[in-house]
């Protein structure tokens, strides 16, 4: 009969049976708060106001204006820059003539465009949730601050950016865009994996 490991538990660290170190990685854990906060971002609240649908931190918007459309605003109000979100190395971004200039080498941008494209994906899922019969577009885009926006498709204006706009594009932002269409989403298995429950 084998003898199982001794565990000698270490902070912050976990064991699996085997005495093995489980943690996804040996960086620092983040305290709830922090977790919390990133969750609020990474699976917002979304809120129905003057016949928009924009992220919950912004209720309260004024509407649309005259010389926008319903589409134009939402994309323009729900919308984040990732790095603006979270802390941020120094190197990350230097001021050039009043502008922020990105190292697009650094460690914390790569991060922050990874994480920005599993937001978008996670918007376009909760959206799909939250208004399963309206049609919305989620994009990730890619310049010097990752963007994630989103908007209601409606048929009776354009979309921020169409897919021949995105594919005919040559701005350097759109290099490496995404663009989610929840339209396209199954959420059969979802609901009924919920119900189980």
């Amino acid at each position: 009969m084998s003898e199982l490991p001794t565990i000698r538990p270490e902070p912050r660290r976990r064991y699996n049976l085997s005495g093995e170190c489980c943690m996804r990685s040996e960086e620092e854990p983040v305290t709830v708060r922090a977790a919390l906060t990133a969750s609020r971002i990474l699976w917002p609240d979304f809120i129905e106001e003057h016949e928009c649908v924009l992220l919950g931190w912004h209720a309260g918007s004024n509407p649309p204006p005259a010389n926008d459309t319903a589409t134009g605003w939402e994309a323009f109000v729900s919308h984040t820059h990732i790095l603006d979100e979270f802390v941020k190395a120094d190197e990350v971004s230097t001021f050039v003539s009043e502008e922020v200039v990105y190292n697009e080498s650094h460690p914390d941008f790569i991060s922050a465009c990874e994480l920005g494209q599993k937001i978008a994906k996670l918007w376009a899922l909760k959206l799909k949730l939250d208004f399963p019969f309206a049609r919305f577009r989620v994009y990730y885009t890619q310049y010097d601050n990752p963007i994630v926006r989103f908007h209601k498709v409606r048929d009776d204006e354009p979309q921020w950016l169409s897919d021949e706009a995105f594919q005919r594009a040559t701005d350097p932002s759109f290099r490496s865009a995404l663009i989610y269409d929840t339209s396209k989403i199954n959420l059969t298995s979802w609901e009924h994996s919920k119900s189980i429950h």
